[in-house]
């Protein structure tokens, strides 16, 4: 086994010392441990999830929140395997271009300088909350759930009364975009989100839970869709 590829975490925490048990089997059977921090990476801590669970791997790779948007990407690791580059040929896309350095550049010292994390962390406890409060006084438990980190949060749907969870997920996007929020049902909070647009944000789902409750309550999903269901993009073959 070469190496061992991984998002240190996506719906759920890694419970039980998952990450530093993976590292442990990695190292006993001579495998680089790989995390992907493309989305984690400058959300849960500064120095990406590894920082936040103690757990530093073999190589690392980073990109989105790096340059705040512009196009960059970065691979790291340990110094030994970071040297094996200077044996290899290896090219990208936007290897020259200098202004998505300068936008990283900027994105790190304001990250260093200013709070941040910590402000999307509270800001996305309000939306995490939030969502439990209306799931729980809406009674939505059969179909719905919220899960994640409060910087990177998930709702959750499950088949529900003959409806499938994709059903359902349609018609609440449906919804979502047709008052003007843009969503793919998770919460990628930046710094720039005020508390005037979580309020927003929660009126908004609060009037789509009503909708989307009695639609499968009453059996009216179909009739209430304006297209076709969604269907899974990956699928076991």
């Amino acid at each position: 086994m070469a190496a061992v590829m991984l998002e240190p975490m996506n719906v759920a925490e890694p419970k039980d010392q998952f990450l530093q048990k993976v590292q442990e089997l990695s190292r006993k059977h001579g495998a680089v441990l790989v995390f992907d921090e493309v989305v984690t990476g400058f959300r849960y801590a500064n120095g990406g999830a590894q920082e936040y669970f103690g757990v530093t791997p073999d190589m690392a790779v980073f990109g989105k929140g790096l340059a705040n948007g512009f196009p960059l990407s970065a691979v790291t690791g340990r110094e030994d395997l970071m040297d094996l580059f200077e044996e290899v040929f290896f090219s990208f896309t936007f290897g020259g271009e200098t202004l998505s350095l300068a936008a990283a550049l900027a994105t790190l010292t304001k990250l260093q300088q200013k709070p941040v994390l910590e402000t999307i962390r509270k800001q996305g406890e309000k939306i995490l909350q939030g969502v439990s409060k209306l799931i729980g006084d809406l009674s939505l438990q059969d179909f719905l759930s919220v899960s994640g980190h409060p910087s990177w949060s998930f709702l959750n749907f499950k088949d529900a009364n003959g409806y499938s969870l994709w059903d359902i997920k349609t018609l609440f996007l449906q919804e979502c975009f047709a008052r003007g929020i843009l969503t793919l049902s998770t919460h990628n909070i930046s710094y720039a989100h005020s508390d005037q647009d979580i309020a927003t944000l929660l009126e908004v789902y609060e009037e789509i839970f009503i909708i989307v409750k009695s639609a499968v309550s009453e059996k009216k999903l179909a009739q209430s869709l304006k297209c076709k269901p969604l269907a899974p993009l990956f699928k076991i073959r």
